[in-house]
């Protein structure tokens, strides 16, 4: 009974609000007042107010009254007689009765029906309310089919078979009940009420006759169904289903009003009216719950919002597809799902399900287009389920359907890499670049995985390249690239498919010096004291410098070492070479060339030059070495009395150690001239050699001559001996090894000195006291130059 109250209350404020200047909008149902009943204990029922209901609805000593009392006085002596089921099929009868005169109109008073009804329910312990209306009906289970219409013939009800249970009242009355849906509702809302149970044992068909203003277009009346609240929350849209026990022709503004219900639909619903339904015979539905029933437009536009159309292959669309869910009135609906899928050209969208926000948009977050050159589409579709999109809904379009192209890549951007101008050194690393593939709008192509090939544009060849570099979501790192010949033009070009970049033109610088070569003159004979590469005719020794690649390295110090002299350095020149020149002694010249100060195990990184100085001295004496070997620092070499001027001699020399490295070492010979006086050797004289540079490498196997010049020359004849002694020059440091002086093939007294000749043999006499101490006369192994 609340329900149908709480209806015609608030359709009687809507009416007052349709009467002013302001639109006709529904106020809340919930705030409106309502009509309180009496209530009327079941255990106290009195019997003689019943009967003074009874004649005051139907008025005193009326034969209806008569015949109620009647009725009333039957089911009083069925409840005497305990028996409950009778008491309760009369009491239905009773109402029924009241409510077949209130449709005669012969109910003088009526507006007291509805208490007289709650009085009789509750002394027959029914849960059922009479409502005040003439539109309400028993309905019993052994009903086969029953039409039942409202009055007015504007909304009604048609059971086929046995669809209820327990004998029930049903009541159909205007209302402006909210229905629970945002989808677009249309007038007019009744109210469908059954009591005591509001369910139907079998379904049954409701039907209306809308008020549709006239401006609704027409496609929105072909569409339209009934939906109902279902339940205590959901919503429910109804299958159409053909009526024609409607008659809603009549129904317009302007109609004569016959009811209550009718006079306040007239006041509730707008001017320019007409029926809803085929040939004005209403919608209908068919439910098994009663609740307010409306017509509503089950339909739900889905608009395209803007979007991205286009993108690099494999990469975000930067506007992602979204929709709008509204209603035709415009509407926005929360809370209804959509499903996205990518449809065509292998990208992928994301998230896969979205619910529209408050403002009815579902917009999905990502949309990554496939790898493939061409049309890619996605699909945005609403689902039925959540919301306001209840079974029943139409999605208008039922798919939408967003179209992007996959574009192909434009170009390669380079980040780092040689700069140009700038020069790097042969065989190091290049600085690494970072490789963006870039397509539209300078975007970065996230598909593109291809790989990035590396050339010399100008100069290379590249080393460290031979493998293509990967690039993953169009990135790419270059790295691990050198070049290892030295040029002053060299580009390199990267190159993606079809699409290429080339970096600027650099350098490449030859590495450090790692070796040398004898560049020229080399084998040179003049006459001594010339100077090689300063006088006529001659060639300044000259070596070019490579580093590890076989680059000519300018710039790089080379330390010459003459025989001679002391070292001097040269600087290469350009093209890699450096030149000294070179002082000739008589006899056999060497220099050394290196890249060290000292020359180390690496031989590639020093050179020896060789040459041969002339003179016009003659050879005075010559005795080969043998296999005899001695320390220099204790021994003298004795030749016994020569004519002549003596102006060189030359010498046998070897080293201990390891045999590797070859070193210089700085040496002055000291000749000392002994007299004979009587029978004792004096010391005559001394003469002090040049200081000469011999080269030795170890393991003492060499026999290096070594040549040492006395700048004025001294005399020798017979009856003199002169002891040649060999020591480190005052600027020499201290030996690394022994150096050793070969002596010649016989000792004295030796049997094999046959094959020497006279001057070199060993011969047994009086020792000479040396500063080195005595010595014997012994094969000498010396060369003897002079006049």
């Amino acid at each position: 009974m609340r329900r149908i109250f709480k209806a015609i209350g608030t359709l009687a404020v809507v009416a007052l609000a349709a009467c002013s200047d302001r639109g006709s909008v529904a106020p809340d149902a919930e705030n409106l007042p309502r009509r309180t009943l009496t209530p009327i204990p079941c255990e106290n029922i009195d019997y003689g107010a019943v009967v003074g209901l009874i004649n005051t609805v139907f008025g005193a000593g009326s034969p209806n009254a008569n015949a109620a009392l009647g009725k009333w006085d039957n089911i009083q002596k069925q409840n005497a007689a305990r028996n409950f089921p009778t008491v309760v099929a009369k009491t239905w009868d009773l109402v029924e009765y009241i409510l077949a005169k209130q449709k005669d109109g012969k109910l003088p008073a009526d507006g007291d029906s509805e208490l007289l009804g709650r009085s009789l329910f509750c002394f027959a312990n029914i849960n059922a309310t009479l409502p005040q209306s003439r539109d309400a009906w028993v309905v019993y289970p052994t009903d086969i089919e029953r039409t039942l219409v409202t009055e007015n013939g504007y909304a009604g009800l048609k059971l086929a078979g046995r669809n209820v249970q327990e004998t029930s009242l049903i009541s159909i009355v205007p209302a402006v009940a909210a229905l629970r849906t945002n989808l677009d509702k249309y007038p007019t809302v009744y109210e469908f009420s059954k009591y005591p149970s509001n369910v139907f044992v079998e379904p049954v068909t409701a039907a209306v006759c809308g008020a549709i203003p006239s401006a609704v277009p027409d496609d929105v009346l072909a569409r339209m169904v009934l939906g109902h609240n279902k339940g205590t929350s959901d919503f429910e849209l109804l299958p159409k289903v053909s009526v024609d026990f409607l008659n809603c022709a009549p129904l317009a503004l302007g109609s004569a009003a016959r009811s209550f219900g009718e006079k306040l639909l007239g006041l509730l619903l707008p001017a320019n009216l007409y029926a809803l339904g085929p040939g004005a015979s209403g919608i209908g539905g068919t439910l098994s719950e009663f609740s307010p029933i409306g017509p509503v437009d089950p339909q739900i536009k889905v608009t395209q919002n803007e979007a991205g159309n286009s993108a690099p292959i494999g990469s975000l669309v930067l506007t992602p597809p979204s929709v709008t869910l509204s209603t035709e009135k415009g509407t926005l609906l929360s809370g209804i799902s959509v499903a996205y899928a990518a449809t065509s050209g292998g990208g992928s969208i994301a998230p896969g399900s979205v619910l529209t926000n408050v403002s009815g948009v579902a917009a999905s977050t990502t949309w990554r287009l496939g790898t493939t050159v061409g049309t890619n589409t996605a699909t945005a579709t609403p689902v039925i389920g959540t919301g306001d999109a209840v079974l029943g809904v139409i999605f208008s379009p039922a798919v939408i359907t967003f179209t992007a192209q996959a574009t192909a890549p434009t170009g390669i951007e380079i980040t780092g890499g040689p700069v140009t101008g700038t020069s790097y050194t042969a065989g190091v690393l290049l600085p690494s670049a970072a490789i963006r593939i870039v397509g539209e709008s300078n975007r970065t192509v996230e598909g593109f995985t291809g790989a990035i090939t590396v050339s010399a544009l100008q100069g290379g060849p590249l080393f460290g390249a031979a493998t293509p570099f990967p690039t993953l979501a169009g990135l790419g790192t270059i790295t691990g690239l050198s070049i290892r010949q030295a040029g002053a033009a060299n580009q390199l070009q990267f190159a993606a498919g079809s699409l290429t970049a080339s970096t600027g033109v650099f350098l490449i610088g030859a590495a450090s010096a790692s070796s040398l070569v004898i560049n020229a003159g080399d084998n040179q004979t003049a006459r001594f004291g010339t100077v090689l590469g300063s006088a006529t005719g001659t060639i300044a020794p000259s070596v070019l410098v490579r580093d590890e690649f076989g680059n000519a390295v300018s710039g790089a110090t080379v330390y010459f070492t003459p025989t001679t002299s002391s070292t001097v350095t040269q600087a290469t020149n350009g093209s890699g070479i450096a030149a000294t020149t070179w002082t000739l002694q008589a006899g056999p010249n060497q220099l050394l060339a290196s890249l060290n100060a000292a020359p180390t195990t690496d031989e590639a990184r020093f050179k020896l030059f060789n040459a041969t100085g002339t003179t016009t001295s003659t050879q005075i004496l010559s005795c080969l070495p043998g296999n005899q070997k001695d320390p220099i620092a204790s021994y003298a070499v004795r030749v016994d009395g020569q004519t002549g001027r003596i102006t060189d001699a030359a010498f046998y020399l070897s080293i201990t150690g390891s045999a590797n490295t070859l070193t210089p070492y700085e040496m002055v010979v000291t000749a000392s001239r002994y007299k004979r006086v009587g029978n004792v050797d004096v010391l005559d004289s001394t003469f002090i050699s040049k200081r000469s540079m011999v080269f030795l490498r170890g393991s003492a196997s060499e026999q290096k001559e070594a040549n040492f010049s006395f700048p004025s020359g001294f005399t020798s004849g017979n009856g003199t001996k002169i002891v040649f002694t060999i020591a480190p020059a005052p600027s020499q440091a201290a030996f690394s090894g022994t150096i050793n002086f070969n002596a010649g093939t016989c000792a004295p007294g030796s049997t094999r000195c046959a094959s020497v000749t006279t001057a070199c043999k060993a011969v047994n006499e009086v020792l000479i006291n040396t500063p080195l101490g005595a010595v014997f006369r012994q094969s000498p192994a010396v060369k003897l130059l002079g006049f």
